[in-house]
């Protein structure tokens, strides 16, 4: 794989422009889960993603995701923010290395963590494919 500071020319894909589709994506993400909206957090997801949270097995498939999405907004978690963004990869898929926050609103609650994933076009949009993430936090 290329790191981020490298870009490869093939059909127009350079990692810079993937990286701008991701932050906008990933500003949709949190805006979505602003209002409580687990439909179009799930949106961000390709159809056949797969979330992979902390002390849960895998949830596969846009519609499993959207529920464990309703999961956490029902517990009031609604203030996503995305802090750094790396990515790595090529026209097939690109790796995404974040660190992140997840609060309630106030930062009530606040988890501080980091994530892997992996995302892949679908419908001429740039998705997340695979979401790993875990809290720096301890238990």
């Amino acid at each position: 794989m290329s790191n981020s500071n490298q870009s490869k020319s093939n059909n127009n894909f350079s990692l810079g422009s993937v990286k701008e589709a991701i932050q906008e994506k990933n500003q949709l993400f949190a805006a979505a889960m602003a209002k409580g909206d687990a439909a179009g957090v799930a949106a961000c997801y390709t159809i056949d993603a797969e979330f992979m949270a902390p002390g849960a097995p895998s949830v596969q498939g846009r519609t499993n995701i959207q529920a464990a999405i309703a999961g956490f907004i029902a517990q009031g978690f609604t203030e996503y923010t995305v802090v750094e963004t790396i990515v790595y990869g090529n026209i097939d898929v690109v790796g995404v290395q974040e660190a992140y926050t997840l609060s309630q609103p106030g930062g009530v609650n606040k988890d501080v963590g980091k994530s892997i994933q992996l995302w892949k076009q679908e419908d001429n949009s740039w998705k997340i494919f695979r979401d790993c993430f875990n809290s720096d936090l301890t238990a």
